[in-house]
């Protein structure tokens, strides 16, 4: 069935179930001892959709799955089983779509001609390694992300030849006026004011799922133990490593900057109330105990047009070359065939008849 780009998203159901079958729609949650890729990783690798002739198929949905959120999945897996059917789903269908938006991009990047230079490539790989930690390597950093080093080297290839088309597409954008940049800043004050905000770690003991009052007061009893080894002089850091239930465990309990309205109001309030450095009480939430400790503080305050101007700037050239981009997208997506092979014919409705499939050319 040839569907034009606009009735893309109505695919996405049928592809998803191609992909990960009956898995999406189990009814048992599967067990939070699985990895989350075992769950999402059937050996069957069909064809999702064809961009103009070039396939998706479902082991590229699963790698660019797994390597943008396979961490985060692999998390849910093991605290909340139940809701990571659904996570999959609404995952999976935002990677399907930047799937094909890559591929149109990468076969007009082919069609003018741009390649990718092995040397441009090793370039990439030996910035890559050169990020990553002390003593790993470009092949174990592949293998936790579960994605070949061939497959990396492919995707740089891929990204440098659309790169090329992108500069192409918005050579001609400028960067934006000082006075359309003094405008903006005058015209949108709101984006200019710093928010009160702070920085803070915790130490989670989750209640959750819990009714029991014998466990409950367990939990409680834990988290008075877990405060009185800091009162007396433990490294929250360590402690935190060792006994939270939350993800940011990892961190050393660190949940980084935010501002008002981005945590649960009992949470909000002790942290902004708290001094900085100090280790506060017990607070109950939702989610169980925590302990905080606030690291930094700021204040509100409104950031004059001298310190943002240049970080405009750029932000306004950034936006304009995006839109450029996005309205030549938009021109490949009107000219675009996308297939999903095995569809069926559209359903009678309201009886005024079935659509038939077109043939495909």
């Amino acid at each position: 069935m040839i569907m034009k780009p606009s009735l893309l998203q109505r695919s996405l159901v049928a592809a998803l179930a191609l992909i990960f079958g009956a898995a999406i729609g189990q009814d048992q949650p599967a067990s939070p001892a699985q990895n989350a890729s075992e769950q999402v990783a059937p050996t069957e690798n069909p064809v999702v959709l064809t961009v103009d002739g070039t396939p998706i198929m479902a082991e590229d949905v699963r790698e660019m799955m797994m390597a943008r959120y396979g961490q985060q999945l692999a998390q849910m897996a093991q605290q909340a089983p139940e809701q990571l059917a659904m996570i999959q789903q609404q995952v999976q269908g935002v990677i399907i779509q930047d799937l094909v938006r890559k591929t149109l991009l990468l076969n007009a990047a082919e069609a003018e001609g741009f390649k990718a230079s092995e040397e441009a490539v090793n370039k990439s790989l030996a910035e890559i390694e050169d990020r990553l930690p002390e003593g790993s390597s470009l092949e174990e950093f592949a293998a936790s992300g579960g994605v070949p080093v061939n497959r990396i080297k492919k995707q740089i290839q891929e990204d440098t030849k659309i790169r090329q088309l992108v500069d192409q597409v918005t050579a001609d954008v400028t960067e934006p006026a000082e006075a359309e940049v003094k405008n903006y800043y005058d015209e949108h004050p709101d984006e200019f004011e710093k928010q009160e905000s702070i920085a803070a770690s915790h130490i989670l003991v989750s209640t959750q799922g819990i009714t029991d009052d014998t466990e409950l007061a367990a939990k409680l009893e834990s988290a008075e133990s877990i405060k009185k080894q800091l009162d007396e002089g433990a490294t929250f850091e360590e402690l935190a490593a060792q006994h939270s239930d939350c993800p940011s465990k990892q961190n050393g309990g660190s949940l980084g900057d935010f501002g008002r309205g981005q945590m649960v109001p009992e949470f909000e309030k002790a942290a902004f109330e708290q001094e900085v450095g100090k280790v506060g009480g017990l607070v109950k939430t939702d989610f169980g105990y925590h302990i905080i400790k606030v690291t930094q503080k700021q204040e509100a305050m409104e950031m004059a047009y001298a310190d943002v101007k240049k970080n405009l700037t750029t932000t306004l050239f950034e936006q304009a070359k995006a839109k450029k981009v996005e309205e030549y997208i938009t021109t490949l997506e009107g000219k675009a065939k996308i297939e999903q092979p095995g569809a069926p014919a559209t359903p009678e409705i309201n009886g005024k008849g079935a659509t038939k499939a077109p043939k495909k050319d």
